[in-house]
């Protein structure tokens, strides 16, 4: 790991190819790049599944030339084996240049810098932070006869199916106090990795899909299997507070003790105000800017895509 300098970033992002996903991309850039220094340079990975042609993908977004941006196909094989989990995934398997790794979610956003994490995440040993999620994940098929749908025993059952000894610092989830004490899990929507961790982890990730599918399933599977690697592989892992994940969301907000002031990071994934895979189109966002929003987040967004529409001289 280098000493003493700014670290080489790079963001990634899984996204289908469709027009709603093309315009968050270009938002998260956008913010992105205004930060400046490590971040005006650095490379956004855009992991693009649907047996997607990325030439087409390309062509359908001649703004990211200007950019340091690389937009990855997801192999055909694993989309067919995995759908849209693969997407996911398969941004673990790319191999990075970069000393710290952003795992990002299209519906997110940087509002300010994370620099606060870099001394956090340039280790050599590997090194995964997260957010907690912000309840128990889903899960469609019991993996044992003592399991309850989001009960208690659902953890522990799944470190002893993986035969990964039970973590001695354990956590809450986000938004609810019920089945806390759990190990960390966090949401995808942002997690930093280190280059060890992200190494490892790719040799593996493949292979713990299919093998938790084997036992059960859930939608969240991604968010569980990160888990599951990050307390078998001995990674050293952080939780981090909900200024780095802070969900568009008044009681996320209230629960976590955080202001908009306090937001680094932005989830704009709750859609009480607007639609977040399409507010962006151009079907929507006229209607988008002049709307009268209530939540403080929502405004907060608001004014950053006026901004982002009035320098690209499209208002």
């Amino acid at each position: 790991m280098r000493e003493n300098l700014i670290p080489k970033l790079e963001f990634r992002i899984p996204i289908s190819p469709t027009p709603g996903f093309f315009k968050q991309v270009e938002l998260f850039n956008y913010c992105l790049r205004q930060l400046g220094g490590a971040y005006e340079e650095c490379l956004l990975t855009v992991v693009v599944g649907d047996e997607c042609n990325i030439d087409w993908v390309k062509s359908e977004n001649p703004w990211s030339r200007n950019f340091n941006i690389s937009w990855q196909a997801v192999p055909v094989d694993i989309f067919r084996e995995f759908g849209i989990h693969g997407t996911a995934n398969w941004r673990l398997c790319i191999p990075s240049s970069a000393d710290i790794i952003i795992l990002s979610d299209a519906d997110t956003i940087l509002t300010k810098d994370i620099d606060p994490l870099f001394s956090v995440l340039c280790r050599d040993d590997p090194v995964i932070i997260g957010h907690m999620a912000h309840f128990p994940p889903p899960i469609s098929i019991a993996p044992s006869d003592g399991y309850e749908r989001g009960g208690k025993y659902f953890w522990s059952d799944i470190f002893d199916r993986f035969d990964i000894e039970w973590p001695s610092v354990l956590h809450n989830y986000s938004m609810t106090n019920a089945e806390s004490s759990v190990p960390a899990y966090f949401n995808l929507g942002f997690v930093g990795l280190n280059a060890s961790a992200l190494s490892s982890i790719g040799k593996h990730v493949l292979d713990y899909e299919r093998r938790f599918k084997e036992i059960c399933d859930s939608h969240m599977r991604c968010q569980i299997i990160l888990t599951l690697m990050s307390y078998k592989l001995g990674f050293n892992i952080g939780v981090l507070p909900a200024q780095y994940n802070a969900a568009n969301d008044p009681e996320h907000i209230r629960l976590n003790y955080i202001s908009e002031d306090d937001i680094r990071v932005m989830h704009y994934l709750r859609e009480s105000e607007f639609r977040r895979s399409t507010f962006l189109t151009p079907n929507e966002i006229i209607g988008f800017l002049d709307s009268k929003l209530e939540l403080p987040c929502n405004k907060l967004l608001q004014k950053i895509v006026k901004n982002f529409y009035i320098k690209n001289g499209k208002i």
